[in-house]
């Protein structure tokens, strides 16, 4: 009887004691995983903080250099002199932007920002700043009702589309902004009659930092949890259509 129970003893120390290593082991494991999934959600932050940065970037203070870079090369003269430096900087600001920030704080830019982020807004009426000789709105008769902050990214990212109208199509190009409400989403949709976008120029202009359609456009729609369509043939202009979702 002795025998029997010093060996029932001897397992049942063997066996705790390679439960003991199993639970060290199994914690170690889960500790390593919560340190590897924190550095993870650190990066993400900071990747969209980034992205964050340099689409008000792209709104503000890019918008200015290269319309100061066209205009001086326009006009001529000390003038072309001061676009030349404009677009010197305007190239360095977006090679900074395109090799990474580490930390930045992220500024709202665009129509519409001024209204709190829980409040409702009514997106007409961010769209509709945006009406011009050369653009026009159309809009549902009743109020799209969206979280301010969403209602703000949405019209941001259809001033940005707005942007690249007037920077890259002729003079007198004509742009049409479509807002439609389809209750479970609501979808923006920028046209208009310029000569269209070449094969291969929005990957070059990804490649060489210009941001305008890749941030400032599709990264605001996708981070708002919708999606982004593109039409565009050469000689017959270019379509815009911006979807998000209600929830």
């Amino acid at each position: 009887m002795d025998a029997n129970v010093t060996a029932a003893t001897v397992r049942g120390v063997a066996l705790l004691l390679l439960a003991c290593l199993a639970v060290g082991y199994m914690a170690r494991v889960a500790e390593q995983a919560e340190e590897r999934f924190a550095r993870a959600v650190t990066m993400e932050a900071r990747i969209r903080e980034r992205e964050q940065l340099a689409r008000s970037i792209h709104d503000s203070v890019l918008q200015v250099l290269a319309l100061v870079r066209r205009r001086g090369d326009e006009i001529g003269g000390q003038a072309a002199e001061l676009g030349r430096m404009a677009g010197e900087q305007e190239v360095r600001l977006r090679s900074l932007l395109t090799d990474g920030l580490d930390a930045a704080a992220s500024v709202p830019s665009g129509p519409g920002t001024e209204a709190a982020p829980g409040a409702p807004a009514d997106l007409r009426e961010a769209l509709r700043r945006l009406e011009s000789v050369r653009v026009s709105v159309s809009a549902p008769a009743t109020p799209v009702l969206l979280p301010g902050d969403t209602a703000a990214e949405l019209a941001a990212a259809a001033s940005a589309a707005l942007d690249n109208v007037e920077r890259h199509c002729p003079p007198g190009t004509r742009a049409w902004v479509l807002l439609e409400d389809e209750g479970h989403a609501v979808t923006v949709t920028v046209r208009d009659d310029g000569p269209g976008i070449p094969p291969g120029r929005l990957e070059r202009a990804r490649d060489e930092g210009r941001l305008g359609v890749a941030q400032s456009v599709v990264g605001r729609i996708r981070d708002l949890g919708g999606t982004t369509e593109l039409f565009s043939e050469p000689g017959e202009g270019t379509e815009i259509e911006m979807s998000v979702p209600r929830d």
